[in-house]
């Protein structure tokens, strides 16, 4: 994966290797100072810093989660869902977004019957699995959709209980992926090892029924997640060469 971050304006990249069933394994972590003429593969902008305007419609966060949120690029990982393929439709992709909380959407969705397999998308360490959800009644799910919408951004306590069962392998290096809205989760563990392509947990919609049974699927680097900022041909380059 490689991480693009603008100092001073002279971009800086980061090669980190996300490893793969029947990849070779990573010998490290690369990190290279690049000539600043150096373009990443699929970054809109490498001298951009943050994209999101903490003032602006939509783009309010909180105080406690103003975070600075850099383009990334990441390489090398599965598919979630066998047969599956990517969705190019914008609604499904990150930073589309979500009025009826106040926010906008962080991650892939891969619509999918219920109880589709999803599979580990790297390999990683379980550092998150909900065997014990239970999912909150839907009078306390619109009282927390008014109120996001009303603070004009979703707190990150309420984004949580919208994610619904799930379930979070880190990869090492800063990286994390999310399994979200899962109907039932695999026999794991906190600190278990999981390979890519490893069932993890079943396709369902937990947290957010009224989205239908689908996998969210988000990649977090940092406090960032891949697609921060990027729209249009530049976020599905960047969602594209994700998944080669």
């Amino acid at each position: 994966m490689r991480l693009a971050v603008a100092i001073g304006g002279v971009a800086i990249f980061a090669v980190i290797l996300v490893a793969t069933a029947g990849a070779r394994p990573p010998q490290g972590t690369q990190s290279v100072a690049a000539a600043p003429e150096r373009k990443p593969l699929a970054t809109a902008d490498p001298a951009s810093f943050t994209r999101v305007d903490p003032e602006m419609e939509r783009g309010r966060v909180a105080l406690d989660d103003r975070a600075d949120r850099r383009i990334v690029t990441v390489r090398g990982l599965l598919l979630p869902i066998d047969g599956v393929a990517l969705p190019d439709d914008p609604d499904l992709l990150p930073n589309a977004p979500r009025d009826y909380r106040g926010g906008w959407h962080e991650g892939i969705d891969f619509p999918a019957p219920a109880g589709t397999p999803v599979r580990a998308v790297a390999n990683g360490t379980i550092v998150r699995v909900d065997h014990d959800f239970v999912d909150w009644d839907a009078d306390k799910e619109q009282a927390a959709l008014d109120a996001a919408v009303a603070l004009g951004y979703t707190p990150a306590s309420t984004l949580d209980l919208i994610r619904g069962r799930q379930v979070w392998i880190d990869h090492g290096h800063g990286v994390v992926t999310r399994y979200a809205h899962l109907s039932a989760v695999a026999d794991l563990a906190v600190g278990d090892a999981v390979r890519a392509g490893d069932v993890v947990g079943a396709v369902g919609s937990s947290g957010y029924p009224e989205g239908g049974p689908h996998l969210h699927l988000e990649v977090r680097v940092g406090t960032s997640y891949l697609g921060d900022g990027l729209v249009g041909d530049a976020l599905l380059a960047a969602i594209t060469a994700a998944f080669d």
